[in-house]
Parts: C-alpha cells; sequence; structure tokens
C-alpha cells in the first residue's frame, strides 16, 4: 500500500557556477512542495524566469539526489551520486547532449514530518570528457506558514 504526503513549503535555491575564470551566483526563492511517497521525497517548484517556465523536480534517495527539468523544448536530468561519474541527459529542440556528472559533495538533511531540509551538491558538468563547468547547489526549504503575519 502506497502513502503519499503532500505540504506546501517554501524554498530557497542558491547555485555558484564556475567556468574557466568566471564565477556567477544566482538565488532563487519561490514556493513548492513536498511530496513523501513510499519512502521517496520529492520537491517540486516552477521557475519563472524572463517569461519562461521551467519545472524542476528533486527527488531524494539513500545514496543519490535526482534532478529533472522541464521546460521551453528542453529537457534536463542528472543524477547525483558522491565520488561518481554518472551519465547525464539534456534535450534540447535541436536535439539530445550527452553529458555526466562528478559529485564531489552531497548532502541531505530532510524531515519530512516538519517539512523543512537542505541539500547541498558540489559536481562537475562534464561533455566529450571534458569539464565544461563546476557547480555548488544550495537548497534550503520549509513548511509554508498558513498564519497572516
Amino acid at each position: 500500500m502506497s502513502q503519499t504526503q503532500k505540504q506546501m513549503v517554501q524554498l530557497s535555491l542558491t547555485t555558484t557556477v564556475r567556468q574557466d575564470d568566471d564565477v556567477e551566483t544566482f538565488n532563487f526563492d519561490t514556493a513548492g512542495e513536498l511530496l513523501v511517497k513510499n519512502d521517496h521525497v520529492y520537491l517540486r517548484y516552477t521557475e519563472n524566469i524572463a517569461e519562461q517556465q521551467t519545472k524542476v523536480r528533486f527527488k531524494s534517495e539513500p545514496d543519490s539526489v535526482r534532478l529533472h527539468r522541464t521546460g521551453d523544448g528542453q529537457q534536463t536530468q542528472l543524477v547525483f551520486v558522491l565520488d561518481q561519474q554518472v551519465p547525464a541527459f539534456y534535450q534540447t529542440p535541436a536535439g539530445q547532449m550527452h553529458l555526466a556528472t562528478y559529485t564531489t559533495q552531497l548532502q541531505t538533511a530532510i524531515d519530512p514530518e516538519k517539512a523543512q531540509g537542505k541539500i547541498a551538491i558540489d559536481y562537475q558538468l562534464i561533455a566529450n570528457d571534458q569539464i565544461v563547468g563546476e557547480y555548488a547547489l544550495r537548497l534550503q526549504f520549509q513548511a509554508k506558514s498558513s498564519k497572516l503575519n
């Protein structure tokens, strides 16, 4: 028997991207949904940036985190496993690109009962056996208050 729990959360995502000598940091705050189903934890939200909507889903598993992004004709699937290079998938209207991730840090601290948690992932994005970028992703979320202040 499957048991599903849903809860609205407020989340904050910071991504730092290093490519060659360039470093950029992006911050994103939005409402999302925490979903616990069959002992798997999902975090879902929609990014609205420059009139483009991208649906984002994180799936936390015992030894990995999966990131799935879909929007504007593009689809990305990344899997993060500590100290392992894992194939990745990036589909664009122009075709499919084969990538890989190599995860150097993977920490998750999620409390489904309190609907709060943190995910920290540092990884290298690899294309054609070359590192195309180093990423530091920090995601925090907490239950969205239903009280009006």
